[in-house]
């Protein structure tokens, strides 16, 4: 099936803006398995909804339209890039189901209580926004760290002193714009908290079977039984980073094997002199030797892995 046309973020900036002092607001949480959740909220605070979820997001795409920012599909961006990333809510399973079930279930949806949850089970919250003359409602998200949770251990400062945290947790919100989804499209302001939120990585899958393809043209490697790179390297954006960064035209499998001997490093060779790689330990070795992150110290001989490599600039005389 075909996906629908995408949003025009920057049409749709200007239709909110017109109406965002009117909107009615909803508020969903949900945990750690996607299960969903109404959530009240005092009248008081609609202004401050409206302050963190809403406003600071117009503002970076009104700024956005200022400098001729484009939209970018997120599967294709890597790296520094000033455009707004954007993806299909189709392809992202886990919001694709949260909404789903908001659309569908609606009243139905159980609310969340402090005494039949636990809030340290909470990912994330969503914000929809709905108003009569929008063709449809819209979503604002953000993720929800445990570290910015304020639980009944707690003390406050009230006045002039400190007194107990009375409540069943507190939330310490911030107002950065993290991820938007409107229609069939979801808006990417921040890349790692949508990753995290919603346990996407699909970007980094398609940089790994680019590189797969070239690792495989280039090196010989030797897998157990049912296991091959790919599959390895599923889930490691670690690794796939700096594999992304690894020019390898200009490294040759000789050069690798005979350096990890230099090192002393063990990188086992099958009978064909194919590299070995039987679990992940074997596999970060050969990808930082790839990405020459090994070094030897000429005063103890020791083996160190370089975590940050700075050049060092030339002594000036």
């Amino acid at each position: 099936m075909p996906e629908a046309e995408q949003t025009d973020i920057f049409l749709w900036a200007n239709n909110v803006d017109s109406v965002k002092d009117l909107l009615d607001v909803e508020l969903y949480l949900f945990d750690k398995h996607y299960g969903v959740y109404t959530v009240m909220y005092d009248d008081k605070l609609k202004r401050d909804i409206g302050a963190m979820f809403l406003k600071r997001l117009l503002k970076e795409v009104h700024a956005g339209a200022a400098r001729g920012m484009g939209v970018r599909e997120y599967e294709a961006v890597v790296g520094d890039d000033d455009s707004l990333q954007h993806t299909a809510l189709a392809r992202v399973e886990q919001a694709a189901d949260v909404i789903n079930t908001i659309e569908e279930a609606g009243a139905d949806i159980d609310p969340f209580v402090a005494e039949n949850h636990e809030f340290k089970n909470v990912k994330g919250m969503l914000a929809r926004f709905s108003h009569s003359t929008l063709a449809k409602p819209f979503y604002i998200g953000k993720l929800v760290p445990q570290s910015q949770v304020l639980k009944g251990d707690a003390w406050v400062l009230e006045g002039r002193g400190f007194k107990q945290f009375e409540s069943d947790a507190g939330l310490k919100m911030t107002p950065d714009a993290q991820i938007l989804i409107t229609g069939e499209d979801i808006f990417i302001f921040n890349e790692a908290k949508f990753e995290k939120m919603f346990n996407y990585s699909a970007k980094w899958q398609s940089i790994a079977h680019q590189k797969v393809a070239e690792l495989e043209a280039m090196f010989k490697l030797s897998f157990p039984d049912g296991v091959d790179l790919q599959s390895m390297l599923k889930k490691k954006k670690a690794l796939v980073k700096k594999l992304q960064k690894v020019d390898l035209s200009e490294i040759k499998q000789d050069a690798i094997t005979d350096h990890a001997d230099e090192l002393n490093l063990e990188l086992m060779l099958d009978d064909v002199g194919a590299i070995i790689i039987m679990d992940d330990k074997d596999l970060t070795k050969f990808v930082n030797l790839l990405n020459d992150d090994y070094v030897s110290s000429q005063r103890t001989g020791k083996v160190y892995e370089a975590k940050n490599k700075k050049p060092l600039e030339p002594a000036k005389n």
